[in-house]
């Protein structure tokens, strides 16, 4: 745990900011009561903090540990304005520190996705699995629409991208595509190195990509078993890329 005197030189926003990360690792590490009190202390002495909030956060302490200190996280992000759904990796300056992120020589290329929410989402989940890099076809949705980047989480600054005709792709990388009528993912044999073609929900991937990837690595399909006939798009990418971590690392 950091300590009291380095908290009390912290400027005040990062005081709140390490006042909440004290409390969210309480949850789960043995810590003293009487440094839990010191550093709530330190919250209800900042400016940020109302009379209202003070309140709050002791009714939050009393309740002890789990809940209570989970609660008291958030309400203290929450004064900062960050969001109370995510808890990510940051610098001291409460900036999101992307060089936590793990890099793997994984790549995709999205092929004519023309939603910019799905593009979002997409990014956000190659963020939590290991894409190097991402590739678009020239008619994509641009990372750069305030509803890809909203739906990113900021992701879209993480994760460098470029648009690529297929004809542009580096040619010393192998190349398969995620679609229906290819081999199911779990016997599909992944590349430790590669490109993944992601194609719109309507069409998959044009025919030139799906050829592309039939002459090199394939199609992988996720089986599905309800009674409609798809998923949407980037939680398809979500669950091939985390059967494409696992299978290189076993």
């Amino acid at each position: 745990m950091i300590t009291i005197k380095k908290i009390r030189t912290l400027k005040p926003r990062v005081q709140l900011r390490k006042c909440a990360d004290v409390f969210h690792e309480a949850m789960t590490e043995e810590t003293e009561d009487g440094y839990l009190d010191e550093v709530l202390s330190i919250v209800f002495s900042s400016d940020l903090v109302s009379a209202e909030d003070e309140e709050k956060i002791k009714r939050f302490y009393a309740k002890g540990k789990g809940i209570g200190y989970e609660d008291i996280c958030y309400h203290i992000l929450s004064i900062l304005g960050d969001s109370p759904s995510d808890w990510d990796q940051k610098t001291e300056d409460g900036e999101i520190d992307w060089s936590k992120r793990k890099v793997m020589d994984h790549y995709l290329y999205l092929d004519h996705l023309r939603s910019p929410y799905n593009v979002g989402a997409i990014f956000r989940n190659s963020e939590a699995f290991c894409i190097k890099e991402i590739y678009l076809a020239p008619g994509t949705a641009s990372p750069d629409h305030h509803r890809a980047e909203r739906t990113s989480r900021g992701t879209v600054n993480a994760i460098p991208w470029s648009e690529k005709e297929l004809s542009e792709l580096p040619p010393d990388i192998p190349v398969f595509a995620l679609e229906i009528g290819g081999t199911d993912i779990r016997e599909f044999e992944f590349p430790e190195r590669g490109i993944c073609m992601i194609g719109s929900e309507e069409t998959g991937p044009t025919r030139e990509a799906r050829e592309l990837a039939l002459s090199s690595c394939g199609i992988v399909t996720i089986p599905q078993f309800g009674a409609k006939g798809s998923i949407n798009v980037a939680s398809a990418t979500a669950i091939m890329l985390y059967k494409w971590i696992e299978s290189v690392q076993k």
